[in-house]
């Protein structure tokens, strides 16, 4: 299979308001959230930031509460924010429901709006439960992230769920079964898997974080072949949040092309 690298690597994000980019999956969505806001700002575009599920605090943003916004002139709000319903009793920021978030795209129509869409409890990968993620129905987009530091790991300290939630491909793996890329494959592609969760008919982009924890490049490369030869992927982005200078990279597929510099067969 052959692909090329598209710079610069955020060119898929949405530029024009009223356009509504959904991250689900597990192992790094905040930190991409976090990274694709920033680069709109830099921009110039105005940015809403949220999510439909409880959430961290993400003290670096400014933040607004549901309640304060819809009593503010959308000419007085930041070109981007982080908006909140509240907070839970543990402290955490509480989601804004799938029906405001569609509310937003309406009353700030020149506004792009990036929103966490499920969480994972901190682990790496997870198993879906009916129910989630929590999809605006506005989505136009939808980034599905998967972490890379899973593999070679023991699968029930790094899979969300594991042995509480059944996922059927996986009936006769046990948690002291060490994570292999064609497990990461199944859990992408299968029924029930990350892609399955996407709204039909929304585009869809990979996302390949926590790449500094992962040493087996070749592993690598050859589960991203494999996972781009499925027509709802044809852009994967490879990131690497931690550290000093974050690093992103796209690889974009190339249908019925010769390769070209910086591509890979």
């Amino acid at each position: 299979m052959n692909f090329t690298f598209v710079d610069p690597w955020h060119l898929f994000l949405p530029r024009e308001g009223g356009h509504v980019v959904g991250i689900c999956g597990s192992g790094g969505k905040t930190s991409l959230l976090r990274a694709m806001g920033r680069i709109l700002e830099s921009e110039g575009v105005p940015t809403i930031l949220t999510s439909t599920t409880c959430t961290e605090a993400l003290d670096e943003f400014e933040v607004w509460n549901l309640a304060d916004l819809q009593k503010t002139p959308p000419s007085a709000l930041p070109l981007l924010f982080f908006l909140r319903n509240g907070l839970t009793s543990g402290g955490k920021w509480r989601g804004v429901s799938a029906d405001n978030v569609d509310n937003l795209g309406k009353h700030f129509p020149d506004r792009v709006i990036l929103a966490e869409v499920d969480g994972s409890a901190g682990m790496p990968l997870k198993l879906y439960r009916p129910g989630e993620p929590v999809w605006p129905s506005r989505t136009s987009l939808a980034v599905v992230v998967m972490s890379q530091g899973a593999v070679g790991e023991k699968t029930g300290a790094v899979v969300h769920r594991f042995g509480r939630q059944r996922f059927e491909p996986f009936d006769e793996l046990r948690a002291d079964s060490v994570w292999m890329w064609e497990h990461s494959h199944i859990l992408l592609t299968a029924v029930g898997g990350y892609l399955d969760q996407v709204p039909p008919d929304v585009p869809r982009v990979l996302a390949l974080t926590c790449m500094g924890d992962q040493e087996d490049s070749i592993g690598l490369f050859e589960f991203v072949a494999e996972a781009m030869k499925e027509e709802r992927l044809p852009l994967v982005v490879f990131c690497e949040t931690t550290g000093e200078t974050p690093c992103f990279r796209t690889a974009c597929r190339l249908e019925n092309e010769e390769p070209i510099d910086g591509s890979e067969k």
